[in-house]
């Protein structure tokens, strides 16, 4: 992947053999591939493993508790899942060849880069269903209830991360290159095509989620004031400072190749030095999958006390309990009777909401 590039959708080629573009002469890449066979698998390995324990723990949170669902936030889950799914294919193929076939080759590409795109709509969609929420609550206007718009928004995602996602099938293939496989870009020296993909990558990929990410955070102040929601308006932050951290190097790594392609840069010292740039680039993009539900979980009240006292055993429960009551019930006889009967009632609800297994209570 290294641009898997699949996402900065370059030519494979390029990248994971030791001679670089041909139009500028002999440029050796040996220690770029050397970087890529070792750092990459381990890297992408990493990160499939905390994905998986970060969206798996926020899946569980959701099907457990029904009070906790919400559509978009769901589907940013199955978005980064679904993307996690492609790194142990993209890992192998770094280390060595592409050894799944010609086929595989534009499936993996396919879920790679629907799931790339639509991860980060959702995490923009979030903020605009959350920002809309709010005015029309606070300017009594309804067009339509939130089920439906946020049915309408995860719908439109799909559809325009799939045929994002299409163009870049198109030219997918598997090619035999020094006697390696590789699963790659074939454009037909159609130059324009390359640099389309490139544009289509940063604008869809970065400069719309973050423009609604940003107007979002800066407009929310405006409404939050009003309804008090200074919450929600510290979790905006936190998902725009976050986005912007993680995609906008990755962004500017890939408008250099651009500007490579049209030989702005030719130079191999240069060339050699983008490969290294795009591969630091996108490790530090791709963290988006598990970095997301880790956020969510952090930011949202509702969803940490969940995760933290479905962490505790039933004895730190008590312990906290008691000593919490123990600090009320010196203020009077009184406020310690209403305290007592406030712990018998939180232990019965602690009871019944928490099983003995991790697997969803029966609806």
């Amino acid at each position: 992947m290294d641009v898997l590039n699949s996402e900065d959708n370059s030519n494979y080629e390029d990248y994971y053999n030791a001679e670089g573009l041909e139009e500028y002469g002999l440029c050796k890449k040996t220690h770029v591939k050397e970087f890529s066979n070792v750092f990459l698998p381990i890297f992408y390995y990493i990160i499939c493993a905390l994905s998986i324990i970060a969206n798996l723990t926020l899946l569980i949170l959701f099907i457990k508790y029904k009070t906790l669902r919400k559509v978009l936030p769901l589907h940013m889950v199955i978005s980064d899942f679904i993307f996690t799914l492609s790194l142990p294919f993209w890992a192998v193929y770094a280390s060595s060849e592409w050894i799944f076939g010609d086929q595989s080759c534009k499936a993996i590409t396919l879920v790679y880069m629907v799931s790339l795109y639509s991860s980060n709509l959702f995490v923009a969609s979030q903020s605009l269903q959350r920002f809309m929420d709010i005015v029309y609550v606070v300017s009594t206007i309804r067009i339509f209830n939130s089920l439906k718009r946020n049915t309408i928004l995860c719908i439109l995602v799909w559809l325009l991360s799939f045929l994002a996602a299409a163009v870049h099938v198109n030219f997918v293939e598997t090619q035999k290159i020094h006697e390696q496989n590789i699963c790659t870009y074939n454009f037909n020296n159609k130059v324009g095509w390359k640099i389309y993909l490139r544009f289509q990558m940063n604008i869809l990929g970065f400069v719309i989620p973050f423009l609604v990410l940003l107007f979002c955070s800066i407009r929310l102040p405006c409404v939050a004031a009003v309804r008090n929601t200074f919450q929600m308006f510290r979790y905006e932050i936190g998902f725009t400072v976050m986005f912007f951290l993680l995609w906008f190097p990755y962004s500017v790594v890939i408008f250099l190749h651009t500007l490579q392609d049209i030989h702005v840069f030719y130079s191999c010292t240069t060339n050699i030095h983008f490969d290294f740039a795009i591969h630091v680039t996108e490790c530090i993009a791709f963290m988006h999958v598990f970095i997301n539900p880790l956020l969510y979980i952090c930011l949202n009240k509702n969803v940490w006390k969940r995760l933290r006292n479905a962490c505790k055993t039933q004895r730190e429960y008590l312990l906290e309990e008691s000593s919490s009551l123990s600090n009320i019930s010196s203020q009077g006889g009184a406020i310690e009777l209403r305290s007592v009967q406030q712990y018998q009632a939180h232990d019965l609800s602690f009871c019944a909401e928490r099983p003995n297994n991790l697997l969803p209570e029966a609806m």
